[in-house]
C-alpha cells in the first residue's frame, strides 16, 4: 500500500468520490466538507487542506483529510490494515495532529498505533451515532409552521448556536467559535437555517448543513431549555427531513451525541436508523 497526498481539490473530489459513494451513508461527513472545499478552500481555516488516499495497486482503500487547525478525519473502510500504512506515513513525516475523527474500529487502530510512538494519551471528546433516514413518521409532522431563517432572525440564531456549541463541547478556542459563527452567518444568507414557531415565537432550529450526491445531512438542531420537552425539536427535524426527501434527496443523515439518550429517540422515533458509530478523540501529552 502506498499513501498519496493531493494538492487540487477538484482533482481530489473526481479521484475519491466513486470510493465514498459505496458507503455513502457512513461518509456523508466527509462529502459535505469537500463540497465545502470546493467552493472555498479556507471554509475551515486559513491553512491549505491535507488531502489524502491509501492505495493498493491503484485502488483506493482510505481517504483521510484534514483542515488545520482542526482533527484528523478519516473514510470509512473495511480494511483496517490501512490506518496502518496512514499511521505509518504521518509518523515519518513528523505530523503532530491534535486528534482524529472517524469510524469507530478505524479510529481505535488509528490511536494505537499513533499514541504509542508519539508518547500520547488520547482523550474521548465526542461519542456519536450516525444516522439515516428515507422515510418521515407521518405522526412527527405536527402542525406548526418551519420558516427559513432570515437576516432579522440572525441574532437569535447566532446567540443559539454558540449556546449549542458550548452546551455541547464541540470547541473551545475563541477563534474556532468565531469562525463557526460567520459560516452561520453565511448560512442564514443561503437559506440552510430553519426555525419551527409557535404563535410566531421561533421555538427550535436546524440546519442543512452539506450535500452527499443522494443525500442531505441535518446539524446545529437546538431548542433553548425553556422550550425542551414539548416535542419542538422532533417536530423542527421531522420538517426539515421531509423538505429535504421532497427536494428529491433518497434519504438524509444526522450524528447525535450517544451521551444524550433523549435526543436518539427523538430522531428514531422520526424514522432515523442507526448506520455507524464515530468517535472524536484529542491527543494530549502524557
Amino acid at each position: 500500500m502506498e499513501v498519496q497526498y493531493y494538492e487540487n481539490i477538484n482533482e481530489y473530489i473526481d479521484l475519491v468520490f466513486p470510493f465514498l459513494l459505496k458507503n455513502e451513508a457512513e461518509n456523508n461527513l466527509l462529502f459535505s466538507i469537500l463540497n465545502a472545499l470546493k467552493l472555498n478552500q479556507t471554509t475551515y481555516g486559513d491553512s491549505k487542506p491535507i488531502l489524502i488516499v491509501v492505495k493498493q495497486y491503484d485502488e483506493i482503500k482510505l481517504v483521510a483529510l484534514r483542515t488545520p487547525p482542526y482533527n484528523q478525519l478519516i473514510s470509512y473502510t473495511d480494511d483496517l490494515k490501512t490506518l496502518d500504512v496512514l499511521v505509518k506515513d504521518l509518523l515519518k513525516k513528523s505530523v503532530n495532529l491534535p486528534g482524529i475523527l472517524g469510524f469507530k474500529d478505524g479510529v481505535q487502530r488509528f490511536i494505537k498505533k499513533y499514541c504509542e510512538n508519539k508518547g500520547l494519551v488520547a482523550k474521548l471528546t465526542r461519542n456519536e451515532r450516525g444516522y439515516k433516514l428515507l422515510e418521515v413518521a407521518k405522526q412527527t409532522f405536527g402542525n406548526k409552521p418551519l420558516i427559513v431563517g432570515e437576516k432579522s432572525h440572525q441574532s437569535l440564531i447566532l446567540k443559539w448556536a454558540k449556546e449549542m456549541i458550548l452546551e455541547a463541547g464541540l470547541m473551545t478556542k475563541a477563534e474556532q467559535m468565531d469562525r463557526t459563527l460567520n459560516q452561520t452567518k453565511k448560512d442564514i444568507t443561503y437559506g440552510k437555517i430553519f426555525l419551527l414557531l409557535d404563535n410566531t415565537i421561533p421555538v427550535s432550529m436546524a440546519r442543512i448543513a452539506g450535500k452527499t450526491p443522494n443525500g442531505g445531512l441535518i446539524n446545529l438542531v437546538y431548542s433553548p431549555p425553556p422550550f425542551r420537552r414539548k416535542g419542538y425539536a422532533t417536530e423542527c427535524v421531522a420538517k426539515l427531513s421531509q423538505r429535504l426527501l421532497d427536494e428529491g434527496n433518497k434519504f438524509c443523515f444526522l450524528f447525535t451525541d450517544l451521551a444524550n439518550p433523549t435526543s436518539n429517540r427523538i430522531y428514531q422515533k422520526i424514522g432515523y436508523l442507526p448506520i455507524i458509530d464515530m468517535d472524536q478523540y484529542i491527543f494530549l501529552k502524557k
